[in-house]
């Protein structure tokens, strides 16, 4: 089951009328959640892509030992803090 949020956010005047002449009041509910949607789904691609890049071009490799290597010291400290 889904669970339906309101929200509120701003448009210029002359979008905002255009959207609402053109768009019957029954649907604009479902045309903007589907817009905001596809841009969603858009930047966690675009993310997804830079993720992915990190994780397999040469060009970062020392990048990703000094990550390992600071991934290594937190959980030490983490789990000295915890003692």
């Amino acid at each position: 089951m889904t669970t339906t949020r309101r929200a509120s956010y701003s448009f210029s005047a002359p979008i905002l009328r255009r959207f609402n002449a053109v768009v019957p009041a029954g649907e604009r509910s479902k045309v903007l959640e589907s817009l905001v949607e596809q841009v969603a789904i858009a930047r966690e691609r675009a993310y997804e892509k830079i993720a992915e890049e990190f994780e397999t071009h040469p060009d970062f490799a020392q990048a990703r030992e000094t990550v390992k290597e600071f991934s290594v010291l937190s959980t030490d400290v983490i789990h000295e803090y915890k003692k």
